[in-house]
């Protein structure tokens, strides 16, 4: 089942490195295609950067360091990327001992080096023209959050204000969500009756549990078929237009438990992951 077919192949291949498990996507408002892989065994998270019309890393493996000190933000692996801007990419840390996000780090991944930094603030949104931030304290033994809003290429403080629930929300409810930011289309399961009869009628078994994304006549979708023997799972990915099958893949076999929302379709091109350490880019 693996590789390309018929119209459809692969325009570039990116790897993350032995062991390397490629964990979040993101694209910045240049068009960069950025990221975050782990490497468990040794507990490392690495940020890279990719060309997406050539596929060619123009940063890999970049520790995102805090500038305060100089040592590896979060231990080097609790961390992750809350949004980008224009050309930046903005990371986070977790707070000790907690699942709840501190700090701010703007990475230049093009000049592989930390734009500015707010290590005393947490993200709440992308307003594209400013972020939504706030700083947290504890009066009387109560935590309270004091918000404000900071320049997305500076990091400087913009505006106050702090515990204006009102104007904190209507700010939260305007921002625009990632997916749509970022012009990004997301699978979702497969839950309408006319779907379901275009995956039958190309001949995927009911079993299979079905992540999909249409365009017109254009379907993605990633397949994830059950053994009944082993308990195991296998994920492939497919591509039809008008009931044609143009591309096909293999994702991930012989797993424990199915990767899920491994692909998206951002600006006429597709984006999956294979064996969880392989990133591949397909026009459509």
């Amino acid at each position: 089942m693996k590789g390309s077919l018929k119209e459809l192949e692969a325009q570039w291949r990116y790897l993350a490195g032995p062991d390397g498990l490629i964990w979040q996507l993101m694209f910045t408002a240049k068009g960069d295609l950025v990221g975050q892989k782990r490497f468990p065994a040794t507990r490392q998270a690495r940020l890279f950067g990719i060309d997406i019309s050539s596929g060619k890393a123009f940063s890999d493996d970049y520790l995102l360091l805090d500038d305060c000190n100089g040592v590896p933000a979060g231990e080097g692996w609790f961390t992750g990327i809350e949004t980008t801007t224009d050309d930046l990419v903005c990371c986070y840390a977790y707070r000790q001992h907690s699942p709840e996000h501190q700090g701010i780090w703007a990475v230049d991944l093009r000049r592989e080096r930390v734009a500015w930094s707010r290590p005393e603030l947490v993200f709440a949104a992308n307003l594209q023209s400013e972020l939504l931030v706030y700083r947290t304290s504890v009066f009387a033994g109560f935590p309270e959050r004091h918000f404000l809003s900071i320049d997305p290429e500076t990091g400087a403080d913009i505006r106050q204000f702090g515990d204006d629930a009102h104007a904190v929300n209507q700010l939260r409810d305007e921002a625009m969500a990632e997916d749509l930011r970022q012009e990004i289309l997301l699978p979702d399961f497969v839950t309408d009756a006319v779907t379901s009869e275009r995956l039958q009628a190309a001949g995927v078994p009911e079993s299979a549990r079905c992540e999909c994304i249409q365009q017109g006549e254009l379907l993605v979708a990633a397949l994830h078929e059950p053994d009944g023997l082993t308990g195991q799972w296998s994920s492939s990915l497919r591509v039809w237009r008008g009931g044609r099958l143009l591309y096909q893949d293999l994702m991930d076999s012989k797993v424990e438990r199915p990767g899920f929302s491994n692909f998206l379709i951002r600006q006429g091109t597709l984006y999956y992951i294979a064996g969880k350490s392989q990133l591949v880019s397909v026009a459509l």
